[in-house]
């Protein structure tokens, strides 16, 4: 089951009050519900992927509106192969389509009595986040959520609901539909909140945080190893350095100090300069500092490189 499968679940099961439930279902029909004429009488039928939303919405159009309905299915022969519930309401369901503005030419706006209090327009978002609304598994490297609707009104209405209360989402066209989407994880996981969805919340952000976490160990293993592979390149370096300074007695031209450090370097190839100070004073009977042993490396290598110029000319 997929991530988002399991919030829009979460969210059917969610105790509403009866003004908050006609809100929410209408916000499922305008995405998933189909208006038809025929022999001159409005048909309405809903199709989803969710057999739990269509089971959410008969009983309360039986009860409510005292329609007859019929469930039924579709399987699918494309790759996806994923079964279609279908829901189709018998009687003349024009009551239902001009209370909850299903018709084409009819749309819901802000100050409708249908989403008069801010919880019925907290309900309309829910359910069309059920009707047409996705969401990307928080362990994927990127965060998108999104929902889809067919009448600007709708968009309109979802995007001002959120940004009230302080979800900022962007919209764009997509194939004459209107496409609203979040893509910042904290946006998100408030609209996930905002919705209702707590366990949905507190999933999203446990993966995302084992995500982050996962992220920065790697960020700083691959870091560890660069500078590791660094650091390697340059003991080499010196090494040879140090190697060709004595088979052409130079070594002898140079300062103690600076004789101190290839001996510390012979005898510790592949330490680093902290591990070298610390070494100094058993080897040398003296402490040297990493900064002053890096200070003698230069050295030493800025003499190597000087007379393999000079050679070279």
């Amino acid at each position: 089951m997929s991530f988002a499968t399991e919030v829009k679940k979460e969210l059917l099961g969610l105790d509403l009050t009866p003004c908050c439930k006609k809100a929410l279902i209408a916000g499922i029909l305008h995405g998933i519900g189909e208006v038809a004429i025929v022999d001159r009488k409005f048909k309405l039928k809903v199709s989803s992927f969710m057999p739990s939303v269509i089971r959410y919405i008969a009983p309360f159009i039986r009860n409510e509106y005292g329609l007859q309905t019929q469930t039924s299915y579709l399987e699918r022969t494309n790759i996806n192969k994923k079964r279609i519930y279908c829901l189709e309401i018998l009687d003349d369901p024009t009551d239902l389509l001009d209370e909850l503005h299903l018709l084409p030419f009819d749309a819901i706006v802000y100050d409708d009595d249908l989403v008069d209090s801010e919880c019925c327009k907290r309900a309309y978002v829910i359910g069309s986040f059920i009707a047409k609304g996705s969401i990307n598994d928080p362990r994927k490297s990127d965060y998108h959520l999104e929902i889809l609707f067919r009448k600007a009104e709708s968009v309109i209405l979802v995007k001002e609901i959120l940004f009230n209360n302080g979800i900022e989402a962007k919209v764009i066209n997509k194939n004459n539909q209107y496409l609203l989407y979040i893509k910042k994880s904290e946006t998100i996981s408030n609209f996930l909140a905002y919705v209702g969805a707590n366990s949905g919340v507190l999933q999203f952000e446990d993966l995302r945080i084992m995500r982050d976490l996962n992220n920065a160990v790697n960020r700083m293993m691959n870091c560890d190893i660069s500078n590791g592979k660094k650091s390697l390149n340059c003991c080499n370096e010196q090494l040879e350095a140090i190697k060709f300074l004595k088979e052409h007695e130079l070594d002898k031209k140079l300062t103690i100090r600076l004789q101190d450090a290839m001996k510390l370097r012979e005898e510790y190839p592949d330490a680093t300069l902290s591990e070298l100070s610390d070494f100094s004073e058993n080897i040398l009977g003296k402490h040297l500092s990493k900064s002053g042993i890096s200070h003698c490396f230069k050295e030493i290598m800025n003499y190597y490189k000087l007379v393999l110029k000079k050679g070279n000319n």
